[in-house]
C-alpha cells in the first residue's frame, strides 16, 4: 500500500509539474507568437517602403528614358528635315542647270538656223 501510495504522489507530483511546464510553455509560445507578429509588422513596413522607392526610381528612370526619346526622334525629325531640304535644294539647281543648258542650246541651233537661213537665201527672188 505504501508504494502505492509512493506510486501516486509521484503521480500527482508530475501531473503538477507537466501543468506547471504547460503554463510556461504556453506563455512562451504567446510571447514568441506576439513577437514574430511585431517581426512581420515591421518586415511588411520595411519592404512597402522599399517597394515605394524602387516605383518612384522606376517612375524616374521611365520618364527620363521618355524625354531621351522624345529628343531623339526631334533631333531624327530635324535631320531629314534639313536632308529633305539640301535635296530638295540640289535637285532644283541641277534642274535649273540642265534647263539653262536646254535653253542655251536652242537659242545657237535658232541662231545657226538663222545663219543657214540667211546663207540660202536666193538673191534673184523677185517681189
Amino acid at each position: 500500500m505504501l508504494k502505492r501510495h509512493l506510486l501516486l504522489a509521484s503521480l500527482l507530483a508530475g501531473t503538477f509539474a507537466v501543468t506547471a511546464c504547460s503554463q510556461q510553455t504556453e506563455d512562451q509560445a504567446a510571447d514568441t507568437a506576439a513577437s514574430a507578429g511585431d517581426d512581420i509588422a515591421a518586415n511588411t513596413e520595411a519592404a512597402t517602403a522599399e517597394a515605394e522607392v524602387a516605383a518612384q526610381n522606376t517612375g524616374a528612370k521611365i520618364n527620363d528614358s521618355a524625354e531621351n526619346a522624345g529628343v531623339a526622334v526631334s533631333n531624327a525629325a530635324d535631320n531629314a528635315g534639313e536632308a529633305i531640304t539640301d535635296g530638295t535644294n540640289k535637285a532644283v539647281a541641277s534642274t535649273a542647270a540642265v534647263v539653262a543648258d536646254g535653253a542655251s542650246s536652242v537659242a545657237e541651233g535658232a541662231s545657226n538656223v538663222a545663219a543657214d537661213a540667211e546663207a540660202k537665201a536666193p538673191t534673184d527672188q523677185q517681189y
